[in-house]
């Protein structure tokens, strides 16, 4: 077992898997439906593999036995369970994959490996006044809150009519290694204000949010 981390949150929970187990030692502890037999097949690392059914691992630790059900894919790519039990979203870097699950409310989260790479590409999914507001000299770990923090949005939304630089502001903040930013997802029909928990552990950021604004049933 490699469950590197669960948490309970209201409404939610959360696990992060630490991938040790080789594709064949994961793929051996899991059933997997036709449709998802047909996702795996089409992966085409092992590594993308391991990411993935890492995901599958985490399920039976954050969800009672009989809400299981296979993971399914909507329009946006958006991945939810079958049964219309519970919302989750996934993500995955370096040696972790990650999975939040709520019975009622739209969620994201994001993991990233933390890597000075993200300097050089910065003004790509940042604004003017995002760099100004926290400071002109950020340093890799506020670009990695905010880079983590619009990725946790962007999956939240759950569609493709938005960009990070142009539809996703994430309001000042103080970085620390855990922590509470807000965004803002802007699109044609109006502003809507998230919160989005994060922490840090070993070289790598975990982040996540929950829309509790309404109930959202599948």
């Amino acid at each position: 077992m490699s469950l590197f981390l669960k948490k309970n949150i209201e409404d939610a929970s959360i696990g992060v898997w630490e991938i040790k187990e080789s594709v064949e030692e994961l793929y051996e502890q899991l059933q997997l439906s036709p449709e998802e037999e047909r996702v795996f097949s089409s992966l085409k690392t092992p590594t993308r593999k391991q990411h993935w059914l890492g995901y599958r691992m985490i399920l039976p630790y954050l969800v009672r036995e009989h809400e299981l059900s296979a993971i399914s894919y909507d329009t946006y790519g958006k991945p939810y369970l079958n049964n219309g039990v519970r919302h989750i979203s996934v993500s995955h870097s370096g040696k972790y994959s990650a999975l939040i699950a709520s019975p009622v409310h739209s969620v994201g989260v994001d993991i990233e490996r933390i890597d000075t790479k993200i300097e050089r590409i910065s003004h790509k999914f940042l604004t003017e006044q995002e760099m100004s507001e926290v400071g002109r000299d950020l340093s890799i770990e506020a670009l990695y809150v905010m880079w983590a923090a619009k990725e946790t949005l962007y999956k939240l939304h759950g569609r493709r009519d938005i960009l990070f630089k142009d539809h996703i502001y994430i309001a000042p903040f103080v970085p620390q290694k855990e922590g509470l930013v807000y965004g803002t997802i802007k699109t044609d029909g109006g502003e809507k204000v998230y919160s989005v928990q994060y922490q840090t552990f070993e070289d790598y950021i975990l982040s996540y949010s929950i829309d509790r604004s309404r109930f959202s049933y599948l």
